[in-house]
């Protein structure tokens, strides 16, 4: 509402003609004749006293409502209403219509009417009734990802529009055509598969952690310790006995470049427990829930095989090489392969 409506208005709230309200402001009639046909505006000085005699603030007074903005709050007001079921999802869509008809590039509008009418595809029971939104859904979802290849958020929508179609093999295809796959085929999956996937992901960002921490820092080493102690609180560890034998391993290193040379074969004799530990216990699966779905691995080297490989290429441990110490742990390492 412009600020001459604003005047006229309040000014008839209040129940002043023209000229009272002039009096209260020490101005002319006509001064106050032009603010409310907006061919004058009041002078800076006089907002406040303005605002006062219509007994609203300077904030009210002065306000311009922007139209998209009230779409916008009108958008979440209706939305609101339709989680509740208190208002059809027509009316949302509806809503979205004809906020495109006003802003029809507007990419927020655009997502908002793909979305809902996902929504209210997922809400007919009706096969008949489903379809053709499930159809207005993808038309427009595709609309808006030839417009904005780079956008991920369509992408994703168009997996869950196909998976709600029953099109698994195309919402499998779109899915791999985001950049982040594994997000996007968290609709797709089901059930133990879903399950399964998502520890994949959990293992595989569980392993990038440990890696970038096994570093030559003891605080790290100890805290990548404590993390897979942690995790695997069965201490069944399976192929995390990799990563256990590789921080003995990396502790060692550590000892070796500071020429400790008693601190270095300690670590790695620790190393060497790890890999034994691993070998007796054998390939299984994991038993705690989180990586329950997790498949035993495969046929792979032994962690005693890998250690003696290291202990062999003798990167890092250079200074303790040659001692009798060290050449003694390779000749019984030898004996255990």
């Amino acid at each position: 509402m412009a600020i001459s409506d604003k005047i006229k208005e309040y000014r008839g709230k209040r129940g002043m003609t023209q000229a009272q309200l002039a009096e209260q402001l020490g101005v002319t009639p006509q001064a106050i004749s032009k603010w409310e046909k907006g061919t004058g505006y009041p002078d800076l000085s006089a907002i406040c006293p303005l605002a006062d005699a219509l007994s609203i603030t300077t904030d009210e007074l002065l306000e311009h409502k922007n139209p998209f903005e009230e779409l916008n709050k009108k958008w979440y007001r209706l939305m609101r209403k339709c989680d509740l079921w208190q208002a059809p999802l027509e009316d949302l869509i509806a809503l979205d219509n004809d906020a495109l008809s006003q802003y029809p590039n507007d990419h927020l509008f655009l997502w908002r009417r793909v979305s809902d009418e996902l929504k209210l595809a997922r809400r007919k029971t009706n096969a008949e009734e489903k379809q053709p939104w499930l159809a207005r859904a993808e038309k427009h979802c595709a609309e808006l990802i030839a417009n904005d290849p780079d956008w991920e958020n369509p992408k994703h929508k168009m997996v869950e529009i196909l998976m709600e179609g029953g099109r698994t093999d195309e919402a499998i295809a779109w899915a791999h055509k985001c950049k982040s796959p594994d997000e996007a085929m968290k609709n797709v999956l089901r059930g133990d598969d879903l399950r399964r996937h998502r520890q994949q992901i959990v293992d595989r960002m569980l392993r990038d952690l440990l890696g970038e921490m096994r570093c030559n820092d003891l605080d790290f080493l100890q805290a990548s310790e404590d993390i897979i102690r942690a995790v695997f609180p069965d201490e069944n560890y399976q192929y995390y006995y990799d990563s256990l034998m590789m921080i003995e391993y990396t502790r060692a290193k550590y000892y070796a470049a500071l020429g400790d040379a008693p601190k270095t074969m300690e670590y790695l004799y620790r190393a060497l427990d790890v890999a034994k530990e691993k070998f007796i216990k054998g390939k299984g699966k994991f038993t705690i829930p989180m990586f329950d779905e997790l498949p035993p691995e495969g046929d792979e080297m032994s962690l005693i095989e890998q250690l003696y490989g290291l202990l062999q290429h003798r990167e890092g441990l250079e200074t303790v090489f040659f001692t009798d110490a060290y050449q003694t742990l390779l000749e019984h390492m030898k004996g255990l392969i």
